[in-house]
């Protein structure tokens, strides 16, 4: 389970049934009690609650046909008194680190990802020097001067 909810789509890559096409054929949400609610696209649009996410998997991912795309990141519940272990100078407490990078739709011309995206998860936000702090360690990573 997850302590927030937790953003996914559904990814068909074969349409088995000839119903639902290819491509993104719903948008759902992963609730903190392990419960799922499914949004389906389309001409004839329909919500459907699951009381577990893996029953929709079994149900609509047809043998891996369709596939879950997770947009938020799993979040567990954090102890706030403790400095966090992810970071160099362990500011603050972990859930000033609830956050995830994904990357952008926008491509250059060998076909890679020219955008990084962070984004806060369970809420919390990015504190301006850990978003200096992560555009420092990138720059330096592709052999700038941060």
């Amino acid at each position: 389970m997850t302590s927030t909810p937790r953003r996914f789509y559904l990814l068909r890559h074969t349409d088995i049934t000839g119903v639902s096409g290819t491509g993104i054929v719903a948008d759902g949400v992963q609730w903190p009690d392990g419960t799922a609610s499914v949004r389906w696209r389309g001409p004839r649009p329909s919500t459907v609650h699951w009381d577990r996410i893996d029953d929709a998997i079994t149900i609509h991912g047809h043998g891996g046909a369709t596939e879950i795309v997770w947009l938020d990141h799993d979040t567990t519940p954090v102890d706030h008194a403790q400095p966090c272990p992810h970071c160099p100078d362990g500011h603050g407490a972990p859930s000033r680190c609830a956050w995830g990078v994904r990357v952008g739709d926008q491509r250059d011309g060998d076909g890679q990802p020219v955008h990084l995206i962070v984004q806060p998860t369970a809420g919390q936000h990015v504190a301006p020097e850990d978003a200096e702090w992560l555009r420092a360690l990138i720059v330096r990573s592709q052999g700038g001067d941060a």
